[in-house]
């Protein structure tokens, strides 16, 4: 600490952490099996909580994840079909959707399909439809979608999502996202 000046940053040698915010991409490496593995912080898209398949439990796990007190977020995995083969870029998506039942956006109901999920994929132009939105939170680039050495990450989204879902007749329904 830096007592100099009352106005004097705070100094810390040899340790530096960028802070975090909701859907924060984060301890992104590469495990044992050569696929890249990352985490997404915690965050909400109208006050719910999305889920991430967990690639240790191979099921499907909240963000908000506490394991004997301390969070523990689950952790997902990147197998070479979730990059695009031309720019070796995964897409991590929100993909959300209305209750099948009430028509509320987005559904809270986490058995559906519809519920808010985490996905890596190797489309960026992929459509919204009538029953699923997405809203892009960052990238993973990678130098070999094989057997990756180096990556890297981009945020997209740096915060917690309001979202609505317009529905207008025949039309595909139009989804509009701000953070909070």
């Amino acid at each position: 600490m830096n007592i100099q000046n009352a106005w004097a940053p705070w100094q810390l040698t040899g340790y530096f952490e960028e802070p975090g915010h909701p859907f924060k991409i984060i301890n992104v490496s590469i495990n044992a099996g050569g696929n890249v593995i990352y985490q997404v912080q915690s965050g909400t898209i109208n006050n719910i909580v999305p889920v991430i398949d967990d690639y240790i439990s191979a099921t499907e796990v909240l963000l908000n994840r506490v394991t004997a007190g301390v969070a523990d977020p689950p952790t997902a995995e990147l197998t070479s079909v979730n990059y695009d083969a031309t720019t070796l870029t995964s897409y991590i998506a929100l993909r959300s959707g209305p209750d099948a039942t009430t028509n509320d956006f987005p559904s809270s109901d986490v058995t559906s399909a519809r519920y808010p999920v985490v996905i890596g994929g190797n489309d960026p132009l992929v459509a919204d439809t009538d029953t699923q939105s997405f809203i892009f939170l960052g990238t993973i680039t990678v130098d070999s979608t094989t057997a990756p050495t180096t990556f890297t990450v981009s945020q997209n989204v740096t915060g917690s999502l309001w979202g609505d879902r317009l529905k207008l007749g025949t039309l595909t329904a139009q989804y509009y996202y701000a953070r909070v």
